[in-house]
């Protein structure tokens, strides 16, 4: 058996939120199975009207959009995370590895206390019954998840890792580090392959793949605007990394990725939003993004001394 496995981010470009990063896990018979037709009984990219049965798996984007977006991203979720734990809670899913501790996360006012479930639109019978079709798919296949989670990165901690690494892409990328690092631990000596997508317009990552990872040796496949392929030597296995466009469309391990990643930006950023609307209710929340988040940060910024935030806990530098 061989391990394949996914890392997509959610809320890069934003002014106020955390950037969040998921990764899913799978244990595979065949690194080059079609992951999208062993699971076709239980999801699909995009369901009919008349289809409840199956979910939405497919780029987060596609999934979260229109006014039932946000209820299909909890339930496809919901049910993965049921597979490998019972617990739905949001503070289980955050604190968990590869996240380093919950200091960072309860430094933060509005991340001090976490009590809110992971997906509160889904019934656990509903997740329930929604893993159990995913199980029938998977046992078919003689796939399974083995890992499925994300880790959160809020400002005040991205802030630094701008500064300790000199700049945003390289920061992203520092915090995608973790998450290998955390797969490596998964899946010990097994062969493994990751998919990520392209971070920007990066095609070159063997340098630093080299330094932060330390494997013997970094084998460069290909550098192209498209897709950029690695293999890292280990003594006792190889690592296959592909950053490559689009991946979160290509690849289910990256789709289900995407989807940890933008759902947890959203629970996070509600939360985030609940803090400030109970102490400034004039103030209308927001998603962190463009002319909207600088008009949250116009408004509030003014208001931190008496709220007692600092700004570097509020405002990301970039």
């Amino acid at each position: 058996m061989v391990f394949l496995a996914g890392i997509d981010e959610a809320g890069y470009g934003p002014f106020v939120g955390p950037l969040t990063m998921g990764f899913s896990l799978w244990r595979v018979p065949d690194i080059e199975m079609d992951l999208w037709k062993s699971l076709s009984s239980s999801t699909a990219r995009k369901p009919s009207r008349k289809d409840s049965r199956r979910l939405w798996l497919d780029d987060s984007k596609k999934v979260h959009q229109g006014p039932h977006g946000r209820s299909r991203l909890e339930r496809t979720v919901a049910a993965f995370r049921q597979l490998l734990e019972e617990e739905q809670s949001l503070a289980s899913w955050i604190g968990s590895p590869p996240a380093p501790s919950a200091k960072g996360l309860h430094a933060v006012p509005w991340f001090a206390e976490i009590p809110d479930p992971l997906c509160p639109s889904v019934a656990l019978e509903r997740a329930r019954l929604d893993a159990a079709g995913l199980s029938r798919d998977m046992d078919q296949a003689g796939i399974s998840l083995t890992g499925f989670g994300a880790r959160a990165v809020p400002a005040k901690e991205w802030n630094g890792m701008l500064e300790s690494t000199g700049g945003k892409g390289s920061a992203n990328l520092a915090v995608a580090v973790e998450l290998l690092r955390h797969l490596f631990t998964l899946t010990g000596d097994a062969p493994l392959r990751v998919e990520l997508d392209r971070h920007g317009g990066r095609q070159h990552y063997a340098r630093v793949l080299q330094a932060a990872l330390q494997p013997e040796r970094v084998e460069t496949h290909a550098e192209h605007p498209s897709a950029s392929l690695y293999s890292l030597h280990f003594p006792h296995r190889t690592v296959q990394l592909r950053f490559s466009e689009a991946a979160d469309h290509h690849h289910v391990p990256v789709a289900l990725a995407s989807l940890a990643a933008k759902l947890t930006r959203e629970r996070m950023m509600d939360l985030f939003n609940a803090w400030w609307q109970e102490r400034l209710p004039e103030v209308k929340g927001t998603k962190g993004y463009g002319v909207d988040g600088k008009r949250f940060l116009a408004e509030v910024l003014p208001q931190l001394g008496a709220q007692g935030v600092e700004e570097s806990c509020l405002r990301r530098n970039k």
